[in-house]
């Protein structure tokens, strides 16, 4: 391809190119739009769309600063027996995590050690559980590919699960905003041909599955608590309030009427369900009373006190165990290669082997509080390794995985082509609980959050340099 220089630097194999450098055919038709493009349209169409989604901002009213959220606009394409792999594995995982905080909150789990348990951070064993039927609703998984023997269109593939969040994921409000522009703006032509999955009305399913939560079920009133303006997934926040029907607050606009029900004061509505993007430190120092409430059966928060603890990557660390001992399956997709500082034994050999691994906080989240021993001078590492050991409980290690590699892509218009640059990318995938009772009903959202690290780095967290990428699943 004249017009377009891929240009490899990383180990790990890239999904859009072959090892002999040739595009693989399932991004033939991106391809041919994008040469049908050029690159002065290209600039042109990545203007339209930031501008478009600015005007989305201005419209919520939210003037200052960009919340719009880095991209690149090059689509990461996914065939259907890939996927069908990757959704049952986290549809697995889903299930397992909701029976381990079921028969946690019942004094019946015994997969995951009690030291874990005591030293998280996530975990007050001062406060009463009360998790319900189905303990969480939504949880990201943070998913890498890695290449194995199995024969598949984009070069065969297992999955690794570097971390699970069922707390605050940025995920389908970001998904749905990548889509419309790679459907309107870059690549109406691609999704023509090619039988992509729709995203359309998953945010309202989002909105039901929350609902769930409820005794009220689809008549339950639903708040999207934020921290506000001054957040930099406030846009998304919005997103999520209107598409959902739901109201948007913060905790300022909350309070407690005279029986004790939440509030939200400029409707005088009383709250059935909270789904919070906030932290919970915020949340509950401003709401003290919001605990009571919800063990109380008042109001749902839908990340209810405790159950955070699956967020955890030294709880995370268990989950294949868990999918073993409770739903008597073998697990479908594996973690990363994990070991928890708490562990003695697994705690000499990380500092032993402290530079050659990811070593991560088990509490952290947006590529806070990690080291990529491979990728730090060896001061970064002293300096980590020294506030590691003031307190290994709270860290994990990884295997260092050079997992497989997406494109950044570049338009040049003084030589009229494109540069495509590999980039260590992952996938942020989606399940729900939707049913009222039945923590076995999950589906997955059909298609995902894919993030780009900046050239050289794994680090894929939108705060560390990394991009979002639209990702399109295939139905065939």
């Amino acid at each position: 391809m004249g017009s377009l220089v891929f240009k490899r630097t990383l180990p790990g194999t890239n999904e859009v190119f072959g090892p002999n450098g040739a595009p693989r055919p399932v991004y033939d038709a991106v391809f041919e739009e994008l040469e049908k493009t050029g690159p002065e349209r290209w600039v042109e169409q990545r203007r339209r769309a930031h501008g478009l989604l600015l005007d989305e901002q201005y419209a919520f009213g939210i003037r200052e600063g960009d919340k719009t959220h880095p991209t690149d606009w090059f689509p990461r394409v996914v065939p259907a027996a890939d996927w069908e792999r990757l959704e049952r594995g986290v549809a697995q995982r889903m299930r397992a995590v909701n029976e381990f905080l079921r028969r946690l909150e019942a004094g019946k789990e015994k997969v995951v050690p009690e030291e874990i348990i005591e030293t998280s951070i996530l975990y007050d064993p001062t406060l009463p559980n009360r998790f319900g039927e189905v303990p969480v609703r939504q949880v990201a998984f943070d998913i890498v590919a890695v290449e194995s023997n199995r024969s598949g269109e984009t070069g065969g593939w297992e999955y690794r699960v570097l971390e699970e969040n069922a707390k605050m994921p940025v995920g389908l409000a970001a998904m749905t905003r990548r889509r419309r522009m790679s459907r309107e703006v870059f690549f109406p032509g691609s999704m023509g041909k090619l039988p992509v999955r729709s995203l359309n009305g998953w945010l309202g399913h989002l909105g039901n599955s929350l609902r769930a939560a409820s005794p009220k079920g689809p008549d339950a009133t639903l708040a999207v608590v934020s921290s506000g303006p001054d957040d930099q997934f406030y846009l998304d926040h919005h997103i999520y309030a209107q598409e959902m029907g739901a109201i948007l607050a913060e905790t300022r606009d909350l309070t407690f009427d005279r029986d004790g029900y939440l509030v939200h004061k400029p409707t005088g509505r009383r709250i059935d369900v909270i789904y919070e993007r906030v932290d919970e430190d915020t949340l509950y120092a401003e709401l003290p009373e919001l605990i009571d409430c919800h063990v109380e059966g008042r109001v749902h928060v839908l990340f209810a006190p405790n159950s955070e603890v699956v967020d955890d990557k030294g709880v995370e660390a268990f989950v294949p165990e868990m999918i073993r001992t409770y739903l008597g399956e073998d697990p479908i997709i594996h973690n990363a290669r994990t070991w928890s500082l708490a562990v003695p034994e697994d705690r000499r050999y990380v500092m032993e082997h402290f530079g050659e691994l990811v070593v991560k906080s088990r509490g952290g989240y947006g590529g806070k509080e990690v080291i990529i021993g491979p990728e730090e001078s060896a001061e970064s590492i002293e300096r980590f390794r020294r506030m590691v050991e003031r307190n290994p409980v709270e860290y994990i290690a990884q295997e260092t995985i050079d997992f497989s590699t997406h494109v950044l892509s570049e338009a040049n218009v003084e030589n009229g082509g494109f540069t495509l640059r590999d980039s260590y990318a992952d996938y942020r995938v989606l399940a729900l609980a939707p049913d009222q009772g039945d923590p076995d009903i999950v589906e997955v959202v059909p298609g995902a959050l894919a993030r780009v690290a900046a050239p050289g780095s794994h680090l894929t967290n939108i705060s560390s340099g990394g991009k979002m990428k639209d990702t399109w699943v295939l139905e065939r």
